[in-house]
């Protein structure tokens, strides 16, 4: 009999509704049923649920019925920064003072992802740039708005930043083994630590993943890329712009039940780089450059990573609340093979803490020593946070990571770096410029 009761009240409510009676209205004609005697207070409350999912079912099927079907599985997400960075270099013997810099930034990024079909995806992402505030968007490596302007003339006086088109790529992913891509990409080369590329970089090209789990020790990849670097221009006399090519032929894996892998062996070979010189290179230090500025040695660097670490390594052995989920230890080695001296690039590291940072709890700490000489890569490519992105340089990265809450963190880094010097130059103290710089940064993720 309830049941009955309860039916034939909906089936009122509902004919009610039919005639656009508002929610008020609804909710009155329930009361009067339950003041009656009809409904008892229970029923009214189950009945009104009711109603109130079967209204919000009825609402999301009328707007997705009016929406695009790429719609269904479009996306949104970013990140935001607030960063405090203080900044202080000494100047090289026979220099007149040290440069010191305390500076507010921040950074924000938009993203779009839409899985178009099963096979393709597609992405887009908007982001504030680091070049100068006059909407030159000439800064590779950063998206950092510095508090009162990025340095232009003029700028300043609460200017606002520009946007720029930070990613826009798609994704094809014909089956399990293989992935292509194409566009203004995030980076697919692996780094265990940046080195060569700054995590900012987004380039510009194509490439392909390949990759195969051949045992439950060994999964086999293959990432190989080709970047356009810079557009000559019409004016060049060169009929070819510099581009680079990237391969990268590794494995990966499980060798027990803790401990885990990742090693590549890689190549980067730069063509035609001496047409131009690459924005945002050729600073206080870095390559060989010939009288016309451009670059005078070729780059085809040949070298490899590796990653190796493991989880819960310690177990029950220290005492509580102490506990270290994951340890681990990484380098990274290349050689330009196009000159006789001052081509090599390399680090070497360690990391202890959680493998990702989301929660109150997490945590993670690493720090590695890297070394660039002058002619081992382009100076446009590598971090910039690392003496202002130049190669002929050496110093010590630290970091720790702490989790505040979901989608929420700190972290400070420590940069202490100085102008490489060569064993045969160790007493040259004209070359001694020793720069520090101390990050503090609290990010939001969305």
């Amino acid at each position: 009999m309830k049941k009955i009761v309860l039916t034939v009240a909906t089936v009122m409510l509902f004919s009610w509704q039919g005639l656009s009676f508002a929610d008020s209205s609804v909710d009155a004609l329930i009361q009067k049923l339950e003041d009656k005697g009809i409904l008892t207070s229970e029923d009214a409350s189950q009945l009104k649920d009711e109603i109130s999912t079967k209204e919000q079912s009825s609402t999301e099927a009328i707007v997705k019925k009016q929406l695009p079907g790429w719609l269904d599985n479009l996306k949104i997400g970013g990140d935001f920064r607030l960063r405090d960075q203080i900044q202080r270099t000494k100047k090289p013997t026979g220099g007149t003072g040290n440069d010191a810099r305390n500076r507010g930034r921040l950074r924000a990024r938009l993203n779009l992802e839409d899985q178009i079909n099963d096979k393709v995806k597609l992405d887009v992402t908007l982001a504030t740039e680091g070049g100068s505030d006059n909407g030159s968007l000439n800064n590779s490596r950063s998206n950092n708005w510095t508090f009162g302007g990025n340095g232009s003339a003029g700028s300043g006086s609460f200017s606002k930043p520009y946007i720029a088109l930070d990613k826009a790529y798609v994704t094809y992913t014909p089956n399990k083994m293989v992935t292509l891509m194409g566009g203004k990409m995030a980076n697919p080369i692996w780094e265990p630590a940046s080195l060569l590329w700054d995590p900012d970089i987004t380039p510009e090209g194509g490439a392909i993943e390949l990759e195969k789990k051949l045992n439950g020790m060994v999964t086999a990849f293959s990432t190989d890329a080709f970047f356009v670097l810079k557009d000559s221009g019409p004016s060049s006399s060169q009929r070819t712009d510099p581009y680079v090519f990237v391969t990268q032929e590794g494995v990966k894996g499980d060798l027990t039940d803790k401990v885990f892998y990742q090693a590549v062996a890689q190549g980067h070979f730069f063509v035609n780089p001496g047409h131009v010189t690459l924005d945002n290179g050729a600073g206080s230090v870095g390559n060989t450059l010939t009288s016309g500025g451009l670059y005078a040695y070729g780059y085809s660097l040949a070298g490899g990573s590796i990653n190796l670490g493991m989880n819960d390594p310690f177990g029950d052995m220290l005492p509580n609340p102490i506990y270290i989920p994951q340890i681990g230890i990484f380098g990274e080695y290349n050689q330009n093979m196009d000159v006789s001296k001052q081509g090599a690039s390399w680090d070497a590291g360690w990391y202890m803490g959680n493998s990702s940072i989301n929660g109150w709890g997490t945590w993670k700490l690493s720090s590695f020593y890297k070394v660039l000489e002058a002619d081992s890569e382009p100076d446009a490519l590598p971090s910039d946070d690392f003496y202002s992105g130049d190669t002929d340089t050496r110093g010590w990265q630290n970091e720790i990571d702490i989790g505040l809450a979901k989608n929420v963190w700190f972290d400070m880094l420590y940069y202490h770096t100085n102008v490489y010097k060569p064993i045969a130059a160790i007493t040259n103290l004209s070359k001694n410029a020793p720069e520090d710089i101390f990050q503090i940064d609290l990010n939001f993720k969305f």
